[in-house]
């Protein structure tokens, strides 16, 4: 017979059909869960960040295309053209406060995670 460590002494072996048992188990798949869900936001949060980059990379673009063009002698109005980076700008500022907040949320989610007690 071994000896019996620290921990084993403090936690009591379990009867599987004690009340106290499927609490426990419940306790566990709920942790589960909530991990699983945790990994679901992240991965979607990941996904809505790569969209709002690469939409960010597309208005760069436009608007280093427009800027070019707009040195160039174009038959356009520059008037037309200084609207139109103006409109990219604020889409690309409306993006980005939209990655912040995602930004912001994925922390909030993470700190709730950490923050739980249940295991």
């Amino acid at each position: 017979m071994r000896p019996m460590d620290a921990d084993e002494e403090r936690e009591p072996r379990e009867d599987p059909g004690s009340p106290l048992s499927s609490a426990s188990h419940a306790g566990r798949e709920d942790l589960a869960s909530l991990e699983r869900e945790r990994a679901r936001a992240h991965w979607r949060t990941r996904r809505k960040l790569l969209e709002i980059q690469s939409l960010l990379d597309a208005i760069k673009s436009e608007v280093e295309a427009e800027e070019r063009g707009a040195r160039a002698p174009v038959p356009s109005p520059r008037a037309e053209a200084e609207e139109r980076v103006a409109r990219l700008c604020a889409e690309a500022e409306r993006k980005a406060a939209e990655a912040a907040r995602m930004g912001r949320r994925i922390v909030e989610l993470h700190q709730q995670i950490a923050g739980c007690q249940c295991c």
